[in-house]
């Protein structure tokens, strides 16, 4: 190090007036508490003050072409004198009197005339001031998850005993115990409209599930299930998750018992009924129910619906916990009830009376068991098998079959088509009609038709042949408008 850098680490001047020892050991005991927290800056102002104590001692030692003995000894005078305090200096701060003396007689400093070069000042002045701005800076808060499990094998050992499968005459779903009681959390949808529920714990054991409450529009049932033992149950969240949070989704994907998905909560979401937290982990039918879990292991939402467009992928959306806390504590102490035929869990959506349906000599449909009602005009009772429908969600294609029932002006309508074989005494009665749709785009193509009459025989078995297989826009307010848009209700799509 130079005597120029190390007036740059002391805040010394090289001016001859400037330099004494006083000022030297200030500006030295000041850096060094400065930089107390950093080992090698402390390290670079120990050398700093080492080359400018030779400086020192350099300035005041005599020449040897110096003749004077008066002026003589008046300099060694001066010399022994600054040693001196020098060494004890030195003796206090490191102990090294003998490396100093040593150093102030056989070392020769930089000649004081010496300039530092521009360039080379800019470099250590650079230095200096990137130093200052470290040890100013405040370091930044890092996001530190508690305890985040590796690859979730601990998390999910630790949960699943508390995820349950649904099974009811209407289909299947998801579920989680909320209390060692055996009150139980899931999907209203996966219930609606069934006359008996069972529920299979992790561990293969079945039994048939009461109903305590339900509300259809938050879309949240509560259940209940006699054990004989105290259940493991998941807690609640009590705060809303924050976008961009790890979670986990289990349930039971089309019959897949114990299936587990991780994501990230993408955002959350408020439409004109309720808050949904919209999340990454992948899910599909038979998740419903289920419960979306946090890292540490408490429930953040319930799987509800997927969002299927154009362009989509992975848009699943989950009741929000807060909806979830609030329904179970008004719920929790209601007695449950067994289903039976006269207790039928209601559906959401209004089926007409059966006092306003068209009698049809007797023919309705409803009331068969996975045949929904979907529609009524001047010339069809429609119906959608929901059994039938079948969904393919990369391609977005659906197809299914439905029921229409014909009134009386529609079968004369129909009577005078000469591709109908009706005997005497014979009357239509259900047609079944075969369909073949893509729900990203509304558009659609009418693969077959069967009439039938009243006592069974076929009047008209007709599929369409290949040059007539067209992909057709359905129009608004048509009757396979009104098809498609329960079929997306019934596969719980936008």
């Amino acid at each position: 190090m130079t005597p120029e850098e190390a007036c740059l680490y002391l805040g010394i001047s090289l001016d001859d007036d400037d330099i004494d020892i006083d000022k030297l050991e200030r500006n030295y005991e000041a850096k060094i508490s400065e930089y107390k927290d950093s080992e090698n800056i402390r390290a670079k102002i120990n050398e700093a003050y080492d080359v400018l104590l030779e400086v020192l001692a350099e300035i005041y030692e005599p020449e040897e072409t110096v003749t004077d003995e008066p002026e003589r000894s008046k300099n060694e005078g001066l010399l022994m004198k600054i040693a001196v305090l020098m060494a004890g200096m030195f003796l206090l701060c490191f102990g090294g009197v003998v490396y100093f003396v040593y150093r102030i007689q056989t070392e020769n400093a930089a000649p004081k005339d010496d300039v530092v070069s521009a360039k080379q000042y800019e470099s250590i002045k650079r230095e200096l001031e990137a130093i200052r701005q470290r040890q100013e800076k405040t370091p930044t808060p890092q996001v530190v998850i508690n305890n985040p499990p590796a690859d979730y094998a601990q998390l999910v050992e630790r949960v699943m005993p508390s995820i349950l499968f649904i099974q009811t005459d209407k289909g299947r779903g998801s579920g989680f115990f909320v209390s060692p009681n055996g009150d139980i959390l899931t999907n209203y949808h996966v219930i609606e409209s069934a006359e008996y529920i069972s529920v299979t714990t992790q561990y293969g054991q079945t039994v048939t599930a009461l109903v305590k409450d339900f509300d259809s529009v938050k879309d949240i049932a509560l259940l209940k299930v006699n054990t004989s033992y105290t259940v493991p149950f998941l807690k609640i969240s009590n705060v809303l998750p924050k976008q961009g949070e790890a979670v986990i989704a289990i349930g039971n994907p089309e019959g897949l018992k114990g299936t587990v998905s991780n994501g990230i909560v993408s955002a959350l979401r408020q439409d004109d009924r309720n808050l949904w937290v919209q999340f990454t982990a992948p899910i599909s039918p038979g998740s419903s129910g289920g419960a979306l879990i946090n890292l540490q292991g408490e429930v953040v939402g319930m799987p509800a619906k997927i969002l299927v467009t154009e362009v989509a992928q992975n848009l699943n959306f989950a009741v929000a916990p807060t909806a979830l806390a609030q329904f179970l504590n008004s719920a929790i102490n209601k007695p449950a009830i067994t289903l039976t035929a006269k207790t039928v869990i209601p559906p959401k959506t209004n089926v007409p009376p059966k006092t306003k349906m068209p009698p049809n000599k007797g023919n309705t449909l409803d009331g068969i068991p996975g045949v929904k009602f979907v529609r009524k005009d001047d010339e069809y009772e429609m119906y959608l098998a929901e059994d039938s429908i079948e969904y393919n969600r990369q391609t977005h294609i659906a197809s299914f079959a439905t029921f229409w029932l014909p009134s009386e002006k529609a079968k004369a309508k129909m009577l005078r088509d000469p591709h109908f074989v009706v005997s005497p005494g014979e009357e239509l009665g259900v047609c079944l009609l075969g369909y073949l749709v893509n729900l990203r785009d509304n558009t659609y193509v009418h693969l077959r038709t069967v009439n039938f009459c009243t006592n069974g025989n076929v009047a008209r078995d007709y599929v369409k042949p290949s040059d007539e297989i067209k992909w057709r826009t359905a129009k608004k307010g048509s009757r396979i408008e009104s098809l498609m848009r329960e079929v997306k209700k019934q596969l719980r799509l936008r």
